[in-house]
């Protein structure tokens, strides 16, 4: 969950690299550090903490030819100066970044420190730079010493990699953890993922797991089992990667507000008035089908088991797992079982491990991701993208509703029913009119700020929308929150409920309103501090937000907005790092 960022040639290597990496915190923001090649060596400066911190202490006025840099999300060792990236080698040869994680770090650090080797840090990343040192001190070549030590190691990982006897040249290496290639003229890039690169290219290179080579000023060279091969170009829409703050004060409420405009891209691009684009094969494929698994981790998860609703009355199995737990308990890898693979970044580690697993037994799988060129998109049998647009904050927001808008576009082409497509422009008219009202909502935030626990609570689609919201407060505003359907209340969770215990409610389907009313009022006999959020045709007065009406099914896309500003309103109260809450990163690419 580290971001990486390199580059070689003639552009403002420093400015590329710090800015790089300012883009890249949404993928861990512990610690930083920069290496580049100047004057016949290679200088490296770290820092623990944000990338702010590295960009005081790197000279403006440095000129290299050649540099890398790393912003941290701790795996192995403290989040700290010294196990902050790069990492070098006993004898300086190899100076390295490094996201993944290297399962067989252990006897392999025993090894080499067998072989005279000293370590400095607690990371895993550092036996990779002495593996390398070693291995090359013995073949003489680096692209040798890279085919052997990809050989060696276990797990997850994607270097970029100076090697001190060659100031114009950047290595690289790529398995199970993302890594693309940037060509600019005259110049070569690499990162995490394009944005760092997409103000001086839009041509790239997705590279594949067992890749490895170097680019530099104006070649690339990429071996895979020790045999060259030619890279393969794509392009990406440099629009969807735009990451200016744009006067918002935050990342989380600047994306929230984008919603509406992200729905009705989601519309145009499925949709083209009179019937929908979906890949006319895999409709085929999903009529076929008698069963649909859904494989989703956080978010994505709770947008997979709204699908889920959806799809079930196609006549069909359809079933929900958390991919991190399916990944170990794999099941239901059939020839009628179609998997659909949802993931914000598409770089998802658990969800990568489950892909292989249906891949190697020639299963079909439907990957829904917002990023084109990730891992799970391009190893899917069919893909769809999002059209989300870039996410910067650590929280999800618009790509749970570009999720849940997407699955019921796909669902209404399988049944035939164009009139969904109406239904989901009302839900893009009815977030308008919320995001105008957010300091009603801001002022419902600024009642809660010394509770420590909430619980959200409905029935039906709103349960279902609940465990999104929980989950957003818990995330950003540090509330141990938790969602319970409202009818489990009574069987257990009701004895937690004290005076000033703060709970969230969500009604916005008319068949439940009436049965959620009365577990409100259960609640209220308790003294519970609760707050409806609510549709306007199944409000009550005492109501603490009542939200524009679409169609019951529809409805948590517009109640989740609500609690997503809720969180958002109660984590800026608090003083709280929004954008880059502690612990988190945006994407997940280690298991």
């Amino acid at each position: 969950m580290c971001g990486i960022v390199g580059g070689v040639g003639n552009i403002n290597l420093r400015e590329y690299l710090l800015t790089g990496l300012k883009k890249l915190e949404y993928r861990g923001y512990d610690s930083a550090g920069i290496a580049y090649y100047e004057s016949s060596e290679v200088i490296v400066q770290k820092v623990s903490g944000r990338v702010s911190s590295l960009e005081a202490v790197v000279s403006e006025n440095i000129a290299p030819t050649v540099g890398i840099a790393h912003t941290r999300w701790a795996t192995h060792g403290q989040p700290n100066a010294l196990n902050a990236h790069p990492h070098q080698s006993n004898q300086k040869l190899f100076t390295i970044v490094h996201n993944g994680v290297i399962e067989n770090f252990r006897p392999l650090r025993q090894q080499l420190t067998v072989r005279g080797y000293q370590f400095h840090t607690e990371t895993d990343t550092e036996v990779i730079a002495n593996l390398l040192e070693r291995l090359f001190l013995r073949s003489g070549s680096v692209i040798e010493a890279l085919a052997q030590t990809m050989e060696a190691l276990e797990g997850s990982f994607a270097c970029a990699i100076i090697f001190a006897q060659e100031p114009n040249r950047l290595y690289f290496m790529k398995k199970a953890s993302p890594l693309l290639l940037g060509v600019a003229k005259g110049a070569g890039l690499l990162a995490s993922d394009p944005v760092p690169m997409v103000d001086y290219t839009s041509r790239f290179v997705d590279l594949e797991d067992g890749d490895y080579g170097y680019i530099e000023a104006d070649d690339l060279k990429i071996y895979h089992d020790r045999v060259l091969v030619k890279p393969v170009f794509a392009t990406r829409n440099v629009d969807l990667f735009k990451s200016d703050l744009e006067g918002y004060p935050h990342y989380m409420i600047k994306e929230i507000e984008e919603i509406p405009s992200v729905v009705k891209r989601l519309v145009d691009n499925y949709y083209d008035g009179s019937e929908f684009l979906f890949n006319r094969n895999m409709i085929k494929a999903l009529r076929s089908a008698k069963k649909i698994h859904f494989l989703a981790c956080g978010t994505s998860y709770y947008a997979s088991k709204m699908g889920a609703k959806y799809f079930r009355p196609l006549g069909k199995s359809v079933l929900v797992s958390i991919a991190s737990e399916w990944a170990y308990d794999p099941y239901d890898v059939s020839d009628d079982t179609i998997f659909i693979l949802m993931s914000q970044s598409g770089e998802t580690a658990d969800l990568i491990r489950c892909q292989k697993i249906i891949n190697a037994s020639g299963g079909i799988t439907i990957a829904a991701t917002n990023t084109k060129g990730s891992t799970i998109e391009r190893k899917a049998t069919y893909s769809l993208l999002l059209y989300a647009g870039l996410e910067v904050a650590v929280a999800s927001t618009k790509s749970y509703v570009a999720q849940v808008c997407f699955l019921a576009l796909l669902c209404a082409a399988l049944k035939n029913e164009n009139a969904v497509v109406a239904e989901i422009d009302r839900v893009a008219e009815a977030l308008h009119e919320v995001i105008s009202r957010k300091e009603e909502i801001h002022d419902l935030a600024k009642q809660v700020t010394k509770n420590k626990d909430a619980f959200f609570v409905g029935r039906g689609y709103d349960f279902l929308a609940s465990m999104e919201g929980a989950l957003k407060l818990k995330e950003v505003a540090y509330l141990h929150a938790e969602a319970y359907p409202g009818g489990e209340l009574k069987h257990g969770p009701i004895a937690l409920i004290e005076p000033g215990t703060l709970v969230v409610g969500l009604v916005s389907d008319p068949e439940v309103a009436s049965s959620i009313r009365n577990n409100f009022e259960e609640l209220r006999a308790r003294k519970a501090k609760l707050l409806i959020f609510s549709l306007h045709k199944v409000s009550s007065p005492e109501d603490a937000f009542i939200a524009p009406d679409v169609k019951p099914y529809l409805a948590p896309n517009v109640l989740v907005v609500v609690a997503q500003l809720f969180a958002y309103y109660v984590a800026l109260e608090k003083g709280l790092p929004i954008d880059k809450p502690r612990n988190l990163a945006k994407s997940v690419t280690v298991e």
